[in-house]
């Protein structure tokens, strides 16, 4: 039965309003979730023993609020897509386009483009998944093969990452086979303090002890640990040097500042009690002692 030009425009726009309201119900609800979902994780942010878990964990308020935003984002874009092209072919079969070799040709072209552009579908493939799973996050720090740095961006194709000496790397994401996130769950560290093998060893531990208690109570350093430090007492000798560790857990990869906190502290109160904290016996490096850290990441 042919149509007139009217019952053609008639369904052309009934096509269209469909397609508009359709659209409209399904960013609403896609909105409807992202305000959900944002508005719990910024409620559980703000208490307490919530903030706590969210620190050991890979949880994290502002963390899940972008990753929400992400999602969403690409939610509606790939909504848009799907209902703008489903909704151009059925105005282009109303107008009697015959669609079928569009169809049959871009079937075609899509297996083609498929082969010819392995690599690039396996980059976006990957990239959702690590977006999806919450593998890696802007302004984490991991660890990707011989690459360790914050990470800067996180997009479909690549990721772009900073590392200690300021380089940017991209990294496609399909390459990315073995990832280590140290800015999710937690982190540990231990302090090693080497003092003269002919001091008391429990005066050194007493010292510790007080030390430790202190940083503990002390307001700025509770709220960036897990767990309170533990003296782990005498943990070994060398020819002229007994070394005595504490242990911190904070937040991953934020245990460095309450390191090099303790450490200070345990130096002066050692020194103060006339008890000398051992110099190293040998140099390794320029300038770089046995018992010195090297450089350390930043906390991201």
């Amino acid at each position: 039965m042919t149509q007139t030009w009217l019952e053609t425009l008639l369904d052309i726009a009934i096509i269209a309003v469909t397609a508009l309201v359709l659209r409209g119900i399904l960013k609403r609800l896609i909105n409807r979730w992202m305000k959900s979902v944002s508005s719990k994780a910024a409620g559980s942010g703000e208490l307490l023993a919530a903030n706590v878990l969210s620190k050991a964990g890979s949880f994290k308020s502002e963390r899940q609020i972008h990753r929400t935003q992400t999602l969403g984002t690409m939610l509606t874009s790939l909504m848009d897509a799907v209902i703008g092209l489903v909704a151009l072919f059925m105005i282009l079969e109303r107008l009697g386009v015959n669609i079928m070799p569009a169809l049959a040709s871009a079937g075609i072209g899509g297996i083609a483009l498929g082969f010819g552009a392995q690599s690039l579908v396996k980059d976006i493939i990957s990239g959702v998944f690590l977006m999806l799973e919450d593998q890696l996050g802007v302004g984490d720090y991991v660890d990707v093969g011989n690459v360790s740095g914050t990470v800067l961006a996180l997009a479909l194709r690549a990721t772009r990452i900073r590392d200690d000496k300021g380089e940017i790397w991209y990294i496609r994401n399909g390459e990315i086979v073995t990832l280590g996130n140290r800015s999710q769950g937690w982190s540990s560290g231990t302090v090693e303090i080497p003092v003269s093998a002919l001091e008391n060893p429990q005066t050194v531990m007493g010292i510790l002890e007080t030390v430790v208690q202190e940083v503990t109570d002390n307001p700025v350093w509770s709220g960036q640990m897990l767990e309170p430090p533990k003296v782990l007492g005498l943990t070994k000798f060398t020819e002229s040097q007994a070394v005595y560790g504490v242990t911190v857990k904070c937040p991953g990869n934020e245990h460095w500042a309450l390191e090099r906190e303790i450490r200070a502290r345990a130096t002066s109160a050692l020194q103060a009690a006339g008890i000398q904290v051992a110099l190293p016996t040998t140099i390794i490096g320029p300038g770089l002692a046995p018992d010195e850290e090297p450089d350390k990441p930043s906390s991201p």
